[in-house]
Order: structure tokens, then C-alpha cells, then sequence
């Protein structure tokens, strides 16, 4: 977004996807600091909006149907890295021997984080379409259980027993998380209990990444229709 662009207090908030008290507050807790006009009214620069959203701050519950057009999350290396942090203890924790995360949105399925799965591997589960208990989890209301051996997923040599379960936040199904235990043991009850509420906490996760996500693509969407100019003269320093 060109730097050099101002956005009113209705701008930001739709660019934000966040109602006005909520900038306000942000306001008050200095996250994001307006410029105001000789008026005294606030305005906002595309720099202060992106350092809004790179501030972490919670966005929105439900950001709406995605606009006709728009393309799905991408995952990226840092969607990656948050993904593999957040299932890496889970892999540990059980004694697992790999762990990882599928994305399923606007019906396209994506590898989008892994733990204990080996690059060459990883490359190529992420350029091949997911097993079926792994698609299969989705309608699922509980865990779905397979053999790596019979399926062929994650690898047909693996000796282990596998275990997909749904991921979702409150309102819309985010994809699937698979864990496949060590050699002569099966996942106990418990275990399957933990993957579970794992499952739920990464829900979470995920739709604030898949909002981040959808809001800079908004954010880049109109810097491309706003004009190369200069700021409005009449926008004065902070104050």
C-alpha cells in the first residue's frame, strides 16, 4: 500500500473489518495513533493500518463470506512456522512420530505445517491431495483412526497407527490435523482426548491466520485502486 495515503475513521474501520469503538480503543492503548486535520479530525495512514494488523490485535469473530473472486488462503512460510510450532509439543507430548496440519478452504486443500515429517517427504505430501480419512475428518465428528501401511499416508513404510481429526472454529471447518504414533502402540482413549483438544485450540489459531490473511489481502486490494499522490494537504502531524 503506497504510504502516502489517508484514510477517515469510516475508511480505516471498513478497511479493518473493526467497528469504531474498537479503533478507539486501540487508540487508547497506543497501538494505532491518527494524524489529525487543523479540523481535529483523525486520519490514518496505510503505514499505521498495516502495523495495526502486524500488531497481533484480535480481529473481528467472523470476517463474513469471502467476496466472490477472492482467492483463498495462501499458505506462506510464516503460516507454515505457526502452524509447525503449534503441533510440534502436541507430537512430543504423545510420543508421536509425526504431526501435521491440513488447511481446507474455498474447497482446495493445502499441507500447512508439519512436525517429525522429513522435507522430501513433506514435499511431496504437499503436492499430492490428502487421504481419505484425513478429507474424511471433516464430516466427522470425531477422530478418525487408519494405518499408514494400508493407506500409504504419510508413509507407506511407517509401522505406526494414525488418527485425523476435525479442526474448526466456532463458525466454519478449517482442515484437519493427523498424528501418527511410534511402532506397537495405539493411540489410548486419552491420548485421542488430548489430539482432540488440540484440534480446537489450532482451530483457533487458524482463523486468525486465515483473517490476517484476508484482511491484507483487502489491504493490498486498495492500494491497487488508490491513486500514486501525495497526502491532503490538509493533514497536519500527530497532535
Amino acid at each position: 500500500m503506497q504510504s502516502d495515503r489517508w484514510f477517515s475513521v469510516s475508511e480505516a474501520c471498513r478497511i479493518l473489518g473493526i467497528s469504531r469503538t474498537t479503533l478507539l480503543a486501540a487508540e487508547s492503548a497506543a497501538v494505532i495513533t491518527p494524524s489529525r486535520t487543523p479540523g481535529g479530525h483523525r486520519r490514518y495512514s496505510a503505514g499505521q493500518l498495516e502495523r495495526y494488523l502486524g500488531a497481533g490485535v484480535p480481529l473481528r469473530p467472523d470476517p463474513g463470506p469471502r467476496p466472490a473472486g477472492r482467492a483463498a488462503t495462501a499458505v506462506d512460510a510464516t503460516f507454515t512456522a505457526v502452524v509447525r510450532d503449534a503441533v510440534r509439543p502436541l507430537a512430543r507430548s504423545l510420543d508421536a512420530e509425526c504431526a501435521g496440519f491440513y488447511l481446507h478452504d474455498d474447497g482446495r486443500w493445502q499441507l500447512a505445517g508439519t512436525a517429525g515429517v522429513p522435507r522430501w517427504l513433506a514435499e511431496r505430501l504437499a503436492s499430492s491431495a490428502p487421504p481419505a480419512p484425513v478429507t474424511e475428518a471433516l464430516q466427522s465428528g470425531g477422530p478418525r483412526l487408519f494405518g499408514p501401511r494400508v493407506t500409504g499416508f504419510p508413509d507407506a513404510r511407517s509401522p505406526g497407527h494414525g488418527v485425523a481429526v476435525r479442526v474448526r472454529a466456532p463458525d466454519r471447518v478449517h482442515g484437519a490435523l493427523f498424528l501418527v504414533t511410534r511402532p506397537g502402540r495405539a493411540p489410548l482413549p486419552g491420548e485421542l482426548q488430548v489430539v482432540g483438544a488440540v484440534a480446537d485450540l489450532l482451530g483457533v489459531l487458524v482463523e486468525q491466520l486465515v483473517q490476517n490473511a484476508d484482511l491484507r489481502g483487502r489491504l493490498r486490494d486498495i492500494a491497487a485502486l488508490c491513486p500514486d499522490r501525495k497526502p491532503a494537504e490538509t493533514v497536519g502531524g500527530p497532535g
